[in-house]
């Protein structure tokens, strides 16, 4: 496990209502959300409140057997990157009826994983071997085909792949914070991501995207003082108006956040660019993920006041303050299966307190490979989920 736990985190917002062949999608951040086919009859009754609620009182529900990491056989039970191979001879059937029985009503699938390949054929990158390059085509055709609208992800500060042949393109001491490296926004890595966005778009105009690590320099990005690099040099004199000091001692804290912010507000506009070019109308959520509410490099920053949906994988104080600080047109999302810990992060039990308060969900387990399924120790968990996500409308 990283020294400042790296797992997933996501995200979405547009649901499909299905009901004797026909298709309703979500027009508005207020709008109705679906069930998926393999949801039951709703047992909870549509919230009195619910058109003032961030989720139109019918929540997103999403799960994914997560495809960026495995849990190994053994007798202790951790997390460990997928290898192109590991999730590359999936079923699609299988793993598309999996989670449609589980009841979500968005399917989601990497394009890219973090770990830096594939699951479509791009043209921009490493590829997952065999039928793994045809998965994300397959999964997108079966959504298609059952009326299921689709997120994506891609990691914006991770590609364990160009962060080990280009280091050149990490943040400086990002390797003491993340074992990897965080990629740098100011570096050619974002062209090339970027490229992807498009491309992938263009391929596959799925409704949302899931922009993971959004991050400069180490998770916290609060606590990252900015370091000199040849690629810090043109925007640091832009945006604090004085030449790039030669040590990071002689960047104060104040130039550091005003230049991280900026930076970070750069690369969000290159995304949002990319994906107009791609695909007009799909949306995004980003995940930080935060770590207090109100974090200086955060607020009202353009990603949080501007972006489709914000997303906690974080502590209920962050929820509830992202809730209270949300746009009209802002969805808000929370992770209730992924992140079990101490302090009672992703407690599936708590879900209806947050249907309630008119979140979105998402959730998230890995398995060992060959099978995908959530590994035994949190299957019970999935279940909790499971049962939640047949209640809800």
């Amino acid at each position: 496990m990283l020294e400042e736990d790296l797992t997933r985190r996501k995200f979405l917002e547009k649901a499909s209502l299905m009901a004797a062949g026909t298709v309703a999608t979500l027009k508005s951040s207020a709008g109705a959300t679906a069930l998926g086919q393999g949801a039951q009859e709703a047992r909870v009754p549509l919230l009195p409140n619910a058109k003032d609620l961030a989720s139109g009182g019918r929540p997103i529900k999403v799960f994914c057997c997560d495809l960026n990491f495995i849990t190994p056989k053994g007798p202790k039970v951790v997390m460990t990157p997928a290898m192109p191979q590991d999730w590359a001879y999936i079923n699609p059937g299988e793993y598309f009826a999996w989670h449609r029985d589980l009841g979500v009503n968005i399917f989601f699938l990497q394009g890219y994983s973090y770990c830096g390949y594939a699951y479509y054929p791009t043209k921009l990158g490493p590829l997952a071997p065999g039928p793994g390059s045809e998965l994300f085509p397959r999964l997108f055709k079966l959504a298609e085909k059952a009326g299921m609208p689709f997120c994506s992800y891609f990691s914006v500060g991770m590609d364990l792949i160009m962060s080990n042949i280009r280091f050149d393109w990490l943040v400086p001491t990002s390797r003491k914070y993340v074992e990897m490296g965080l990629l740098a926004p100011e570096s050619p890595w974002t062209d090339l991501l970027c490229a992807r966005i498009t491309e992938f778009l263009r391929l596959y105009p799925v409704e949302w995207i899931n922009f993971d690590c959004f991050n400069y320099g180490k998770y916290n990005s609060n606590d990252f003082a900015v370091q000199p690099s040849p690629f810090v040099k043109g925007p640091f004199k832009e945006i604090i108006g004085r030449d790039m000091p030669e040590k990071a001692s002689d960047i104060t804290p104040e130039e550091g956040l005003k230049y991280k912010r900026e930076i970070m507000a750069r690369q969000f506009y290159r995304i949002r660019e990319a994906m107009h070019k791609g695909n007009p109308g799909t949306k995004a959520n980003f995940n930080v993920p935060f770590y207090k509410p109100a974090e200086p490099m955060w607020v009202d920053h353009p990603m949080l006041n501007e972006c489709d949906q914000l997303v906690s994988e974080s502590s209920n104080d962050i929820v509830d303050w992202l809730l209270k600080i949300r746009k009209p047109h802002q969805r808000v999302m929370t992770v209730i299966v992924g992140r079990p810990d101490e302090k009672g992060l992703c407690d599936p039990n708590s879900w209806r307190k947050w249907y309630e308060a008119g979140c979105d969900f998402f959730g998230y387990a890995h398995g060992t490979p060959p099978d995908f399924r959530p590994h035994p120790s949190l299957r019970a968990q999935v279940e909790v989920l499971r049962k939640a996500y047949h209640e809800m409308p």
